[in-house]
């Protein structure tokens, strides 16, 4: 089975990130990491089926205010009916493109489209005050550089630090000019453990899936640090071809 071929057995919700769930603790680290105090005004952007952040946000760490925007009507619904108890909560159902970003202080945002970062990176220079902080998981928006790092938790600071191009970011993140495939395996190992939700049974085989895309990304991009295929990769690879029926030789 090809890895597209994988991908389209998923369904729909996981692709599009709608019914991921972050764990408490894993919200709470996020919170602590960014500093987030009762001084705040907390906004999450494309908040899904975590209504958790707001709730958390405005009942432990006490922020004045915490906001909830999305796209769909149903989420905002479910999200309304979750969080209705709760002083100072509220919802938008509006497009983030178009929906005023200026009195947030703290906004965490986990969206992978490039145009969408790159709106969202120009939105957050022209809205947001100095000392506003953004918190993101694996990447900052664009080519942003964090201030604060607790892989895979990102938080960049307003007077916001850029990077010329993405080996930069890579620099600032992962402490190298370049990704090898001991970082990838690190890497995917260190994101899979963050959240605390995934099976024993089955870290291994998505550290495996995981740490081989991320190394044939980074060789995409240009910013791993092997010239040539190294030998774990292709025997990875030949272990999900034969254990496992997905076939990543395309990559190659």
């Amino acid at each position: 089975m090809k890895i597209n071929e994988f991908i389209s057995t998923l369904p729909h919700t996981v692709l599009t990130g709608d019914s991921v769930v972050l764990p408490d603790d894993f919200i709470r680290k996020m919170f602590s990491i960014s500093n987030l105090n009762r001084d705040d005004v907390f906004y999450h952007l494309g908040i899904g089926n975590n209504p958790s952040t707001l709730r958390i946000a405005r009942e432990e760490f006490q922020v004045r205010k915490a906001v909830g925007i999305d796209t769909n009507a149903t989420v905002i619904d479910e999200i309304k009916s979750k969080t209705k108890t709760i002083k100072n909560v509220y919802t938008i159902n509006e497009n983030v493109s178009s929906c005023s970003l200026s009195e947030a202080t703290v906004i965490f945002t986990w969206f992978t489209d490039e145009k969408i970062n790159k709106l969202l990176s120009k939105k957050f220079e022209s809205e947001l005050d100095n000392g506003s902080r953004i918190i993101s998981i694996w990447s900052p928006p664009d080519l942003f550089l964090p201030d604060k790092i607790d892989f895979p938790i990102l938080v960049c600071k307003k007077p916001f630090k850029i990077g010329v191009d993405i080996k930069d970011q890579v620099k600032a993140i992962y402490k190298s000019d370049c990704v090898d495939f001991t970082a990838s395996w690190n890497l995917a190992d260190r994101y899979i453990k963050s959240f605390g939700t995934v099976d024993p049974s089955h870290h291994r085989f998505l550290n495996i899936l995981q740490s081989l895309i991320i190394w044939f990304n980074a060789r995409d991009l240009g910013i791993a640090c092997e010239n040539e295929i190294p030998p774990p990769v292709k025997s990875y690879v030949e272990i999900l071809k034969y254990f496992f029926n997905i076939d990543l030789t395309d990559f190659y």
